[in-house]
């Protein structure tokens, strides 16, 4: 009986989270809310490490880019020629954002800010 009531116990917090005993029901520790249960948290850091894929693969076509047409940058991510997926947030699918000034490629998404 005790271990039954110890496994019910486990699987709560696995399924459920830590914060399931907290007022107001369980809560996320990220930024944008995503993963409440300790897989959901599991799976947001994946995509999290997609995301940051993406980006430094939007950042290598943009130097070779520039480096195939004289030292210009390209005026839009457009130009790459890259697949949606990649142009794109795995987590909250915005498109990055692209100063063609500088060519810094950065990611809206909250809690990405430093990508």
């Amino acid at each position: 009986m005790i271990t039954l009531a110890i496994i019910a116990v486990l699987a709560g917090v696995f399924f459920f989270g830590s914060g399931v005993f907290q007022a107001g029901g369980p809560k996320s520790p990220r930024k944008d809310g995503k993963g409440v249960t300790i897989p959901g948290l599991a799976e947001a850091r994946a995509r999290d490490t997609v995301c940051q894929s993406n980006l430094s693969q939007v950042r290598q076509s943009i130097m070779v880019a520039q480096s195939s047409g004289g030292d210009e940058l390209p005026k839009s991510l457009d130009e790459l020629h890259l697949p949606a997926e990649v142009t794109h947030c795995s987590i909250g699918h915005e498109a990055y954002t692209y100063d063609p000034a500088t060519g810094q490629v950065h990611c809206p998404h909250p809690g990405h800010e430093k990508y």
